[in-house]
């Protein structure tokens, strides 16, 4: 980039020296004028109210030394250059060319039109074309923006500068850091190029690959851009800002990390809506939550992250949501994450599939810590049925129910409080027949499991049972009331995954961050 701006500034050199034929005379005046002789050179030496004019140009200075041969001036003490355009220049050193209409100022260089302010210590003038090049540190202002470089070029007539090497821009709420930039200071249209770097004054940082801040219709358009608060990163290949109505709008390959968390969320667009602090995710939605030897994927139509009192607590997911994690598998109209507990709270015909058991009640919540789910509470209508090895069904109804887990995440307890109901059926494994069915009725129970089936019951409250057997079993005592096998709905990871359908694997992004 920096070759690229060096070969702009040649060319505006050479474009100078074409424009820069016509001769003009240069006419002097002063308190006291001598006449010497500089290395066999001769020169005009004035002092006092020293003023030169050529054109539309009038150079004042406290002194001089003019050698008329070559049309050259150097001028010392209270430079002032009056231009055709009003603009001035004051400094405490110049050489000027008449030839060229170049003027060198060195030393607590001003530059000044309008609003517009250049100060540096080393500026080269182009008066005809009205281009200045500053180099070894420069500061433009105008009534908004504080803007610095290692180096920069400026047009007096076309309000654009050029400016490379540590650019900073300061604004009225953020300050900005680039490798280059142009300026606009009429529409105050900056576009950088190259690693750009800015900071909000409510501590939003934002980095990119460069691109277009337009302040005065209050619109930036980033590329391969990383916003960054103190709770999370959104980053996008393209970033556009609307300042107006404080919202960052995110598309293409966008990623959401929550800090302090192991949580990641991705999606084709996002929008960051500044002053409620939300985050919305859509788009081939996919969260992944990084836990010891697996991975916990979830996807919807969108995902929403909150931030509260500056932290991140919850993170809803609603529409088409299903989730896939190794023996776990799930699926509803929406979901919480209360990111603090670990919480996972499932709404609207919630359903969970655990190894061969179908969970189902009107609200369904979980924790899921590291590779373990916790335990599950099943709320108002709660239905769990398994499918044992002959293609039986296995079923507990009730009011709510407490499902706790082994480590490898099987079953090994529920409690059934209010409206208990169950049928079991009694297997002779040895000859792989039924011994019968069991069908019991009590208010509160609890069944406890060995390796995924159940072991035994505990009732409460009154018990009704009943034994039938197999010869005796009718088609309308195989199911509760409200039975519903919903095999045909689990997801496949592939139905969860998207990247996972056209087989590209993405990188494990616990080993990327910091």
């Amino acid at each position: 980039m920096k070759k690229i701006f060096f070969s702009f500034i040649l060319l505006t050199f050479i474009s100078a020296n074409l424009f820069s034929q016509k001769k003009e005379k240069v006419s002097y005046k002063a308190d006291e004028l001598k006449f010497k002789r500089i290395n066999k050179e001769p020169v005009r030496k004035l002092k006092n109210n020293v003023i030169f004019n050529q054109g539309g140009t009038e150079i004042k200075c406290d002194s001089a030394n003019f050698y008329n041969k070559r049309n050259i001036l150097e001028a010392f003490g209270k430079i002032l250059i009056t231009n055709s355009d009003s603009s001035t220049i004051v400094a405490e050193k110049l050489i000027y060319d008449g030839e060229s209409k170049t003027a060198k100022l060195r030393d607590n260089v001003i530059y000044k039109k309008g609003n517009e302010q250049v100060k540096t210590n080393n500026l080269d003038y182009y008066i005809d074309i009205k281009m200045g090049i500053f180099f070894e540190n420069g500061e433009l202002k105008d009534e908004i923006n504080i803007l610095s470089s290692q180096n920069g070029v400026f047009y007096g007539d076309k309000d654009l500068s050029i400016f490379y090497n540590d650019v900073k821009l300061i604004g009225e709420n953020y300050i900005l850091k680039s490798d280059s930039m142009t300026y606009n200071s009429v529409s105050k249209e900056a576009i950088t190029f190259g690693f750009t770097e800015i900071k909000s004054e409510d501590s939003v940082m934002i980095e990119s690959m460069g691109g277009v801040f337009k302040q005065e219709s209050n619109y930036s358009k980033l590329s391969s851009s990383k916003i960054e608060t103190d709770q999370y990163i959104l980053e996008g290949d393209i970033i556009n800002y609307d300042e107006e109505n404080s919202i960052y709008y995110a598309s293409k390959n966008v990623k959401l990390k929550i800090k302090e968390s192991d949580y990641y969320v991705f999606g084709d667009e996002g929008i960051y809506f500044k002053e409620s602090n939300k985050t919305k995710i859509f788009g081939n939605t996919l969260l992944k939550k990084i836990i010891e030897n697996d991975t916990f994927y979830l996807s919807s139509d969108t995902i929403l992250a909150v931030d509260e009192n500056n932290e991140i607590k919850n993170l809803y997911a609603y529409n088409n949501v299903q989730f896939y994690k190794e023996n776990f598998i799930g699926k509803s109209d929406s979901i919480l994450f209360n990111i603090n507990d670990s919480l996972i709270k499932m709404f609207n015909d919630p359903i969970v599939w655990n190894l061969n058991n179908q969970m189902t009640s009107d609200t369904i919540t979980f924790k899921l810590i590291s590779n373990k789910v916790e335990e599950m509470n099943l709320l108002k209508n709660s239905f769990i049925i398994s499918k044992d090895s002959l293609g039986n069904f296995n079923q507990i109804k009730g009011r709510n129910m407490l499902a706790t887990f082994l480590d490898d995440n099987y079953l090994n307890s529920i409690n059934v409080n209010g409206n208990g109901e169950t049928i079991y059926f009694g297997l002779n494994e040895e000859s792989n027949s039924i011994l019968g069915l069991n069908y019991i009725v009590c208010s509160d129970l609890k069944l406890n499991f060995k390796n995924n089936d159940l072991n035994n019951i505990i009732f409460y409250k009154n018990p009704i049972a009943k034994m039938i057997p197999p010869h005796e079993i009718k088609e309308e005592d195989l199911y509760i009331k409200s039975f519903h096998w919903r095999e045909e709905d689990k997801p496949k990871i592939s139905d969860v995954v998207y990247y996972f359908r056209k087989k590209i694997y993405l990188r494990d992004d616990s080993k990327t961050e910091n």
